[in-house]
Protein backbone atom coordinates (compact mmCIF):
# COMPACT_ATOMS: atom_id res chain seq x y z
CA UNK A 1 0.00 0.00 0.00
CA UNK A 2 1.22 3.05 -0.66
CA UNK A 3 1.65 6.14 1.62
CA UNK A 4 -0.72 8.18 2.95
CA UNK A 5 -3.38 6.19 0.53
CA UNK A 6 -5.55 6.03 3.99
CA UNK A 7 -5.49 9.84 5.23
CA UNK A 8 -5.95 11.28 1.79
CA UNK A 9 -9.36 9.30 1.38
CA UNK A 10 -11.15 10.08 4.86
CA UNK A 11 -10.16 13.54 4.43
CA UNK A 12 -11.37 13.72 0.89
CA UNK A 13 -14.76 11.51 2.12
CA UNK A 14 -15.72 13.06 5.24
CA UNK A 15 -18.47 14.60 4.02
CA UNK A 16 -20.07 10.98 3.46
CA UNK A 17 -19.89 9.98 7.09
CA UNK A 18 -21.26 13.65 7.71
CA UNK A 19 -24.44 13.40 5.85
CA UNK A 20 -24.68 8.98 6.70
CA UNK A 21 -24.76 10.35 10.20
CA UNK A 22 -27.31 13.02 9.77
CA UNK A 23 -29.55 10.79 7.90
CA UNK A 24 -29.41 8.18 10.67
CA UNK A 25 -30.24 10.63 13.42
CA UNK A 26 -33.11 12.05 11.33
CA UNK A 27 -34.79 8.66 10.77
CA UNK A 28 -33.82 7.22 14.44
CA UNK A 29 -33.86 9.98 16.53
CA UNK A 30 -31.89 9.77 19.57
CA UNK A 31 -33.93 7.78 22.83
CA UNK A 32 -32.43 10.53 25.09
CA UNK A 33 -33.81 13.75 24.01
CA UNK A 34 -36.18 14.36 27.16
CA UNK A 35 -33.03 13.36 29.42
CA UNK A 36 -30.69 15.23 27.43
CA UNK A 37 -32.77 18.54 28.12
CA UNK A 38 -32.98 18.40 31.92
CA UNK A 39 -32.36 21.56 33.82
CA UNK A 40 -27.97 20.71 34.29
CA UNK A 41 -26.20 23.16 36.51
CA UNK A 42 -22.92 22.26 34.53
CA UNK A 43 -21.89 20.23 31.98
CA UNK A 44 -18.14 18.73 31.44
CA UNK A 45 -16.89 17.71 28.10
CA UNK A 46 -13.75 15.59 28.23
CA UNK A 47 -11.23 13.10 26.40
CA UNK A 48 -7.71 12.90 25.21
CA UNK A 49 -5.37 14.39 22.41
CA UNK A 50 -7.58 15.26 19.56
CA UNK A 51 -10.89 14.31 21.13
CA UNK A 52 -10.09 17.07 24.43
CA UNK A 53 -9.35 19.52 21.55
CA UNK A 54 -13.05 18.78 20.18
CA UNK A 55 -14.16 19.20 23.76
CA UNK A 56 -12.95 23.14 23.62
CA UNK A 57 -15.28 23.71 20.82
CA UNK A 58 -18.27 21.58 21.67
CA UNK A 59 -18.31 23.57 25.14
CA UNK A 60 -18.23 26.47 23.90
CA UNK A 61 -20.91 25.69 21.46
CA UNK A 62 -22.97 23.73 24.15
CA UNK A 63 -23.14 26.92 26.45
CA UNK A 64 -23.52 29.75 23.56
CA UNK A 65 -27.10 27.72 22.23
CA UNK A 66 -28.06 26.37 25.66
CA UNK A 67 -26.84 29.01 28.43
CA UNK A 68 -25.85 25.77 30.58
CA UNK A 69 -22.69 26.42 31.94
CA UNK A 70 -19.77 24.06 30.19
CA UNK A 71 -16.27 23.25 30.44
CA UNK A 72 -13.44 20.88 28.63
CA UNK A 73 -11.20 19.22 30.56
CA UNK A 74 -8.69 16.59 29.67
CA UNK A 75 -9.99 13.13 30.82
CA UNK A 76 -6.67 12.43 33.04
CA UNK A 77 -7.32 15.27 35.12
CA UNK A 78 -10.85 13.87 35.75
CA UNK A 79 -9.08 10.70 36.96
CA UNK A 80 -6.24 12.14 38.46
CA UNK A 81 -7.73 15.16 39.79
CA UNK A 82 -11.24 14.83 40.47
CA UNK A 83 -11.47 16.89 43.78
CA UNK A 84 -10.46 19.97 41.84
CA UNK A 85 -13.76 18.95 39.13
CA UNK A 86 -16.53 17.40 40.63
CA UNK A 87 -18.73 19.27 42.52
CA UNK A 88 -21.84 18.48 43.94
CA UNK A 89 -23.99 20.44 41.29
CA UNK A 90 -25.57 18.60 38.92
CA UNK A 91 -23.45 17.66 35.86
CA UNK A 92 -23.73 15.78 33.22
CA UNK A 93 -20.27 14.36 32.05
CA UNK A 94 -19.95 14.16 28.00
CA UNK A 95 -17.72 12.13 26.98
CA UNK A 96 -15.66 11.85 23.58
CA UNK A 97 -13.41 9.05 22.34
CA UNK A 98 -13.13 7.59 18.51
CA UNK A 99 -12.42 4.28 19.41
CA UNK A 100 -14.46 4.15 23.01
CA UNK A 101 -11.23 2.46 24.33
CA UNK A 102 -8.68 4.70 25.28
CA UNK A 103 -7.77 4.16 28.90
CA UNK A 104 -7.76 7.57 30.31
CA UNK A 105 -11.42 8.42 28.78
CA UNK A 106 -12.73 5.38 30.47
CA UNK A 107 -10.92 6.09 33.61
CA UNK A 108 -12.53 9.58 33.76
CA UNK A 109 -15.95 8.55 33.46
CA UNK A 110 -15.32 5.49 35.77
CA UNK A 111 -14.16 7.95 38.64
CA UNK A 112 -17.19 10.69 37.91
CA UNK A 113 -19.35 7.68 38.31
CA UNK A 114 -18.19 6.73 41.49
CA UNK A 115 -17.48 10.52 43.14
CA UNK A 116 -20.60 11.93 41.89
CA UNK A 117 -23.31 9.28 40.67
CA UNK A 118 -24.53 11.58 38.05
CA UNK A 119 -25.10 11.38 34.36
CA UNK A 120 -22.72 10.24 31.87
CA UNK A 121 -22.93 10.55 27.54
CA UNK A 122 -20.45 8.98 25.47
CA UNK A 123 -19.70 10.20 21.72
CA UNK A 124 -17.61 7.44 19.55
CA UNK A 125 -17.33 5.95 16.30
CA UNK A 126 -17.96 2.58 17.49
CA UNK A 127 -21.09 1.64 19.83
CA UNK A 128 -20.34 -1.50 21.18
CA UNK A 129 -17.18 -1.05 23.32
CA UNK A 130 -16.40 -0.43 27.04
CA UNK A 131 -17.05 3.53 27.13
CA UNK A 132 -20.52 3.34 25.85
CA UNK A 133 -21.12 0.23 27.29
CA UNK A 134 -20.23 2.16 30.94
CA UNK A 135 -22.00 5.32 29.95
CA UNK A 136 -25.81 6.10 30.37
CA UNK A 137 -26.52 7.16 26.84
CA UNK A 138 -24.43 7.34 23.61
CA UNK A 139 -24.53 8.83 20.02
CA UNK A 140 -22.41 7.17 17.43
CA UNK A 141 -20.63 8.17 13.93
CA UNK A 142 -21.45 6.45 10.94
CA UNK A 143 -19.49 5.38 8.74
CA UNK A 144 -16.66 7.32 10.49
CA UNK A 145 -13.59 4.67 11.23
CA UNK A 146 -10.37 5.15 9.74
CA UNK A 147 -7.27 3.05 9.09
CA UNK A 148 -4.82 6.03 9.46
CA UNK A 149 -4.07 7.07 13.00
CA UNK A 150 -4.51 10.65 12.82
CA UNK A 151 -8.03 11.72 13.37
CA UNK A 152 -9.67 13.45 10.03
CA UNK A 153 -13.16 11.96 9.68
CA UNK A 154 -13.41 10.55 12.93
CA UNK A 155 -13.31 14.26 14.46
CA UNK A 156 -15.35 16.14 12.54
CA UNK A 157 -17.70 13.66 12.66
CA UNK A 158 -17.92 13.65 16.17
CA UNK A 159 -17.92 17.32 16.19
CA UNK A 160 -20.96 17.60 14.07
CA UNK A 161 -22.41 15.27 16.51
CA UNK A 162 -21.60 17.42 19.44
CA UNK A 163 -23.28 20.49 17.58
CA UNK A 164 -26.43 17.88 17.16
CA UNK A 165 -27.03 16.99 20.89
CA UNK A 166 -26.61 20.58 22.11
CA UNK A 167 -28.99 21.81 18.99
CA UNK A 168 -31.13 19.01 20.84
CA UNK A 169 -30.67 19.84 24.68
CA UNK A 170 -31.12 24.01 23.60
CA UNK A 171 -34.40 22.85 21.56
CA UNK A 172 -32.81 24.93 18.84
CA UNK A 173 -34.97 23.52 15.69
CA UNK A 174 -33.03 26.41 12.99
CA UNK A 175 -29.75 25.44 14.25
CA UNK A 176 -30.24 21.76 13.94
CA UNK A 177 -31.85 22.55 10.26
CA UNK A 178 -28.27 24.42 9.58
CA UNK A 179 -26.29 21.81 10.59
CA UNK A 180 -28.44 19.23 7.75
CA UNK A 181 -27.13 21.43 5.15
CA UNK A 182 -22.83 21.26 6.22
CA UNK A 183 -22.04 18.12 4.02
CA UNK A 184 -23.20 20.60 0.76
CA UNK A 185 -20.35 22.70 0.95
CA UNK A 186 -18.05 20.45 1.25
CA UNK A 187 -16.77 18.95 -2.24
CA UNK A 188 -16.47 22.39 -3.64
CA UNK A 189 -14.36 22.94 -1.01
CA UNK A 190 -12.01 20.05 -1.59
CA UNK A 191 -12.25 20.98 -5.25
CA UNK A 192 -11.30 24.95 -5.33
CA UNK A 193 -8.93 24.72 -2.08
CA UNK A 194 -6.84 21.47 -2.03
CA UNK A 195 -4.21 23.36 -4.76
CA UNK A 196 -3.80 26.09 -1.84
CA UNK A 197 -2.95 23.37 0.80
CA UNK A 198 -0.19 21.59 -0.99
CA UNK A 199 0.82 25.15 -2.55
CA UNK A 200 1.73 26.21 1.02
CA UNK A 201 2.85 22.48 1.90
CA UNK A 202 5.26 22.63 -0.98
CA UNK A 203 7.18 25.57 0.23
CA UNK A 204 10.25 24.90 2.05
CA UNK A 205 10.86 28.44 2.85
CA UNK A 206 7.89 28.18 5.51
CA UNK A 207 8.77 25.99 8.66
CA UNK A 208 6.81 27.69 11.64
CA UNK A 209 2.99 26.52 11.73
CA UNK A 210 1.05 29.10 13.74
CA UNK A 211 -3.18 28.20 14.32
CA UNK A 212 -4.98 30.93 15.70
CA UNK A 213 -8.70 30.61 16.34
CA UNK A 214 -11.12 31.81 19.49
CA UNK A 215 -14.20 30.89 21.17
CA UNK A 216 -15.77 28.08 19.24
CA UNK A 217 -12.99 27.83 16.60
CA UNK A 218 -10.14 27.75 19.57
CA UNK A 219 -10.52 24.09 19.82
CA UNK A 220 -10.07 23.36 15.88
CA UNK A 221 -7.04 25.72 15.71
CA UNK A 222 -5.20 23.52 18.43
CA UNK A 223 -6.64 20.19 16.27
CA UNK A 224 -5.23 21.77 13.08
CA UNK A 225 -2.21 22.45 15.26
CA UNK A 226 -2.13 18.73 15.95
CA UNK A 227 -2.53 17.29 12.58
CA UNK A 228 0.64 19.51 11.30
CA UNK A 229 2.62 18.36 14.39
CA UNK A 230 1.54 14.60 14.26
CA UNK A 231 1.45 13.81 10.60
CA UNK A 232 4.25 16.00 8.91
CA UNK A 233 6.84 16.77 12.27
CA UNK A 234 6.77 19.96 11.70
CA UNK A 235 6.51 22.84 14.45
CA UNK A 236 3.56 23.76 14.93
CA UNK A 237 1.44 25.68 17.91
CA UNK A 238 -2.64 26.88 18.69
CA UNK A 239 -3.35 30.68 19.95
CA UNK A 240 -6.23 32.56 20.58
CA UNK A 241 -6.30 35.31 17.88
CA UNK A 242 -5.61 38.50 20.40
CA UNK A 243 -3.43 36.31 23.12
CA UNK A 244 -0.95 36.30 20.08
CA UNK A 245 0.19 39.13 20.71
CA UNK A 246 0.94 38.97 24.01
CA UNK A 247 4.46 37.28 23.42
CA UNK A 248 4.06 34.60 21.15
CA UNK A 249 3.92 37.32 18.73
CA UNK A 250 7.75 37.62 18.81
CA UNK A 251 8.85 34.20 16.97
CA UNK A 252 6.95 35.63 13.79
CA UNK A 253 9.15 35.59 10.99
CA UNK A 254 9.22 35.04 7.13
CA UNK A 255 9.58 31.44 7.41
CA UNK A 256 6.13 31.12 9.54
CA UNK A 257 2.68 30.32 8.20
CA UNK A 258 -0.17 31.80 10.28
CA UNK A 259 -3.81 29.58 9.72
CA UNK A 260 -6.52 31.78 11.19
CA UNK A 261 -9.62 30.64 11.22
CA UNK A 262 -12.33 33.36 11.56
CA UNK A 263 -15.67 34.06 13.14
CA UNK A 264 -18.24 36.13 12.59
CA UNK A 265 -18.71 37.79 16.31
CA UNK A 266 -14.64 38.45 16.36
CA UNK A 267 -14.13 39.09 12.70
CA UNK A 268 -13.24 42.58 13.06
CA UNK A 269 -10.83 42.37 15.66
CA UNK A 270 -8.69 39.12 14.28
CA UNK A 271 -8.33 41.08 10.76
CA UNK A 272 -6.43 43.17 12.55
CA UNK A 273 -4.28 40.91 14.36
CA UNK A 274 -3.86 39.43 10.75
CA UNK A 275 -2.64 42.61 9.40
CA UNK A 276 -0.21 43.09 12.02
CA UNK A 277 1.48 39.49 11.73
CA UNK A 278 1.83 40.38 7.67
CA UNK A 279 3.64 43.53 7.97
CA UNK A 280 5.98 41.47 10.76
CA UNK A 281 6.74 38.79 7.64
CA UNK A 282 4.13 36.26 8.25
CA UNK A 283 2.62 34.42 5.62
CA UNK A 284 -1.28 34.35 6.36
CA UNK A 285 -4.02 31.34 5.21
CA UNK A 286 -7.16 32.24 6.56
CA UNK A 287 -10.62 30.45 6.54
CA UNK A 288 -13.18 32.48 6.10
CA UNK A 289 -16.52 32.01 5.39
CA UNK A 290 -16.18 35.05 2.74
CA UNK A 291 -13.25 36.22 2.62
CA UNK A 292 -13.76 39.58 2.14
CA UNK A 293 -11.08 42.51 3.30
CA UNK A 294 -9.03 40.16 4.87
CA UNK A 295 -5.26 40.29 4.58
CA UNK A 296 -4.29 37.54 3.46
CA UNK A 297 -2.01 35.70 1.05
CA UNK A 298 -4.30 32.60 0.67
CA UNK A 299 -8.18 32.82 1.35
CA UNK A 300 -10.64 29.85 1.57
CA UNK A 301 -13.84 31.24 1.69
CA UNK A 302 -16.56 28.55 3.08
CA UNK A 303 -19.30 30.01 1.38
CA UNK A 304 -22.10 27.74 3.13
CA UNK A 305 -24.10 30.43 4.17
CA UNK A 306 -23.86 28.54 7.81
CA UNK A 307 -23.15 31.14 10.77
CA UNK A 308 -19.69 29.76 12.75
CA UNK A 309 -21.41 28.39 15.57
CA UNK A 310 -22.38 25.69 12.96
CA UNK A 311 -19.68 25.48 10.54
CA UNK A 312 -17.07 24.02 12.45
CA UNK A 313 -16.65 20.93 10.15
CA UNK A 314 -16.37 22.95 7.32
CA UNK A 315 -13.40 24.95 8.95
CA UNK A 316 -11.33 22.01 9.02
CA UNK A 317 -10.77 19.91 5.57
CA UNK A 318 -8.04 22.14 3.85
CA UNK A 319 -6.05 22.51 7.08
CA UNK A 320 -6.16 18.47 7.21
CA UNK A 321 -5.13 18.45 4.08
CA UNK A 322 -2.26 20.89 4.64
CA UNK A 323 -0.93 18.37 7.03
CA UNK A 324 -1.23 15.52 4.66
CA UNK A 325 0.90 16.94 1.58
CA UNK A 326 3.58 18.56 3.84
CA UNK A 327 3.80 15.07 5.40
CA UNK A 328 3.66 14.14 1.91
CA UNK A 329 6.00 16.33 0.37
CA UNK A 330 8.65 15.37 3.52
CA UNK A 331 8.30 11.98 2.25
CA UNK A 332 6.52 10.54 5.56
CA UNK A 333 4.17 8.50 6.20
CA UNK A 334 0.70 10.63 7.39
CA UNK A 335 -1.26 7.19 7.64
CA UNK A 336 1.61 6.08 10.37
CA UNK A 337 3.10 9.05 12.19
CA UNK A 338 6.33 8.19 14.21
CA UNK A 339 5.68 7.11 17.84
CA UNK A 340 2.04 6.90 17.82
CA UNK A 341 -0.83 4.39 18.19
CA UNK A 342 -4.59 4.60 17.17
CA UNK A 343 -5.44 4.04 20.86
CA UNK A 344 -3.67 4.73 24.04
CA UNK A 345 -4.08 1.63 26.44
CA UNK A 346 -2.53 1.97 29.47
Amino acid sequence: MQRGVYTYKEITTQDNSWAASLKYLNENPPVFTDWLQQSWEQVLFTGCGSTYYLSLSAAAIWQTLTKIPARAIPASDIWLYPESIISPKKTLLITVSRSAETSETIFALDTFKKLSKQDTLAITCYGDRELTEKARHSITAVNAHEQSIAQTRSFSTMLLLAQYISGIAARNEQYLEKLTHIPESFQNLILEYEKVALRIAEDDNLDHFIFLGSGIYYGLASEAMLKMKEMSLSTSEAFHFLEFRHGPKSMVTSRTLIAALLDDKARDQQIKVLKEMKDLGATILAIDEDGKSVPADFIVSINSGIKSIARGPLMLPILQLLAYHRSMHKGLNPDSPRNLDAVVVL
